[in-house]
């Protein structure tokens, strides 16, 4: 792909928007902070006039961006000592939500997860992305993906256990059902 046009920005902007807004949310936890970063994303990525293959290596380019600058963020409100508690539910990004409230309890336990353990478990259940594609958007190898990948389910199931006792795990399994039984 050439430079943009305005026309092939704005469809691009409408086409991953919302799929960046969930990556920047996942880190911040607040919905004005997580627009800002997209925001930012998207006019770094309009001034750069970078190239690409095709779109997908263009997704893969703006999800990196994101997660870098949402990093970038954290660092500065832990630098500054200025952290900011927003609540969780109130905020949740329009694809999340939905009328049960295990849905919203489990994305609130993987939010609390470290970054590194929260990203992978968002790009594999929530973005549906394979290992392969994990690897390539965070240029790390594979199997570096499956141990975080376990590591976070682990620590997801301790989680879901502290606030549901025995019933956590059984509700992680249903809600991960289709993704959850396969064995990396």
């Amino acid at each position: 792909m050439k430079q943009l046009t305005d026309k092939q920005f704005e469809e691009i902007y409408d086409q991953y928007f919302d799929e960046l807004y969930v990556v920047a949310y996942s880190y911040t936890t607040n919905k004005f902070d997580a627009e800002d970063i997209v925001q930012e994303v998207f006019v770094k990525f309009y001034r750069a006039h970078k190239t690409f293959a095709d779109n997908k290596s263009i997704k893969y380019y703006l999800i990196r961006m994101t997660i870098n600058r949402s990093i970038d963020y954290i660092r500065h409100i832990k630098n500054s000592k200025t952290l900011i508690a927003d609540e969780y539910v109130n905020s949740f990004p329009d694809t999340l939500n939905s009328d049960s409230s295990k849905n919203e309890e489990i994305y609130m336990c993987v939010c609390s997860l470290k970054s590194d353990y929260k990203t992978i478990i968002m790009l594999y259940y929530y973005d549906n992305y394979s290992i392969k594609e994990i690897a390539s958007i965070l240029k790390i190898s594979e199997s570096n993906v499956k141990v975080r990948l376990n590591r976070a389910r682990t620590k997801l199931k301790e989680i879901i256990s502290e606030r549901r006792d025995k019933d956590g795990i059984w509700w992680i399994k249903r809600y991960f059902k289709v993704r959850y039984s396969k064995t990396i």
